[in-house]
Order: structure tokens, then C-alpha cells, then sequence
């Protein structure tokens, strides 16, 4: 079994090395996304304008931030690696980012209307996400929503970086079912999958797009 701390080190070395390189590759990621720019605006929308939205492994690009703003709520974002969060701020000047632990938050019980992950639960063993969504529940409102973006797929374990950085990196994909049942043992009720094909420029595994309300 890896270590938390341990897994958490090596998360933020991967991070802090391809955070630049990340940057350039994926800071207009939601071009052409139409679908994934609607599952975020339905998401604000069903929260409404005055909501507290985290974005939770924003990476460096703010990207997913930058939209929930741009639909209303007020969103923030957070990442483990400052490298991530220093280049987040640069391009999105105007919204706030802190660096922090997404299964240690500093924020006060039920802080927000909305928690979103997208793809960011991937870097982790499965076996750590629980103590992550009991976390997540934590600093959720009873009744506020959680959005997890995931990858389909059945591996787990290190492998090369696909970035090309030399580093070995953590990585495992879900299934539909184990997501659900996942949010459902760890505060969460109402879990909904939705999945879509990748388009021609994406990786070819299917997205899952899960929401699920905090009890």
C-alpha cells in the first residue's frame, strides 16, 4: 500500500514539473467541448447565482473555475501543487486559488453550495478515496451538489508520464458503478452517471459525468 504521505510528495513533484508544459497543451481545453461547457452551466444554474462553488484540482490552466464564474456562482479553485495554483492566478487574475489538500481542506464545515472534481480524483489509489470523499462531504452543505469527471476504465497503478516529463506518475481510472459507489458510502445519495464518447481529439476512452447530492 502506498503511503498518504508518500503518494501525496510524488503528486506534487509530477505536478510542480509538468505544470508549464500542461499549461500549453490544455489552456483552451473546453474549445469545442460543447457538452462539457453545458454539464458546468447546468451544474451553476441548478445551484443559482449566490452559490459557493469549490473547484477541487483546478491544475494550472483554471479553466474549470473560469467557467463556473462565468456562469454565475461564486467559484474558487484549489490544487496540491503551487506551481499549479502560481499559474492558475496568472491566467485567471480575477478569481481566487489556494493551495491545499483535497482530503485535508482548511474550510470550515459546510462551506459550499457546490464541490466540483474534474479529473482530478485519477492521481490517488482507489483505496485513499474514501477519507477524500469524506472530506468532500465535510465541507459540502447538506443538499449541495458534487460533480466528479472521470475517465472510464479499469487500471490502477504507476505509469510513464504521458506528458513526456520522465517522472513516473499514479493513475487509475473508474466505471460508472464504482464512482456511484464510491459518493454513496461516504455521505452522498442520488448519484447519476452520465457518459459520452471521446471526440477525435481526445484520448479514446468514454468520460463519465457523475453528480450526486450531500445528505
Amino acid at each position: 500500500m502506498i503511503g498518504n504521505g508518500y503518494q501525496r510528495l510524488k503528486t506534487v513533484e509530477y505536478w510542480d514539473a509538468i505544470a508549464s508544459r500542461y499549461l500549453e497543451a490544455f489552456r483552451d481545453e473546453f474549445e469545442g467541448k460543447s457538452y462539457d461547457r453545458q454539464v458546468l452551466r447546468d451544474f451553476a444554474d441548478g445551484l443559482g447565482s449566490s452559490a459557493r462553488v469549490c473547484d477541487v484540482g483546478c491544475g494550472p490552466c483554471g479553466s474549470t473555475t473560469r467557467l463556473l464564474a462565468d456562469a454565475g456562482v461564486d467559484a474558487m479553485g484549489i490544487d496540491l501543487s503551487s506551481r499549479c495554483v502560481e499559474l492558475a492566478r496568472k491566467q485567471q487574475p480575477v478569481l481566487r486559488f489556494d493551495v491545499m489538500d483535497m482530503a485535508k481542506m482548511s474550510f470550515p464545515d459546510k462551506s459550499f453550495d457546490g464541490l466540483v472534481h474534474y479529473y482530478s480524483l485519477h492521481y490517488q489509489p482507489k483505496a485513499q478515496l474514501g477519507a477524500v470523499m469524506q472530506e468532500q462531504a465535510r465541507v459540502l452543505r447538506s443538499g449541495g451538489t458534487l460533480l466528479i469527471v472521470a475517465k472510464e476504465g479499469t487500471s490502477e497503478g504507476w505509469i510513464d508520464d504521458p506528458m513526456g516529463s520522465g517522472l513516473s506518475v499514479f493513475w487509475c481510472d473508474f466505471s460508472p458503478r464504482e464512482l456511484q459507489a464510491l459518493v454513496e458510502q461516504h455521505g452522498f445519495e442520488g448519484a447519476r452517471c452520465a457518459v459520452r464518447d471521446p471526440l477525435p481529439s481526445e484520448i479514446a476512452v468514454r468520460r463519465i459525468y457523475l453528480t450526486a447530492h450531500r445528505k
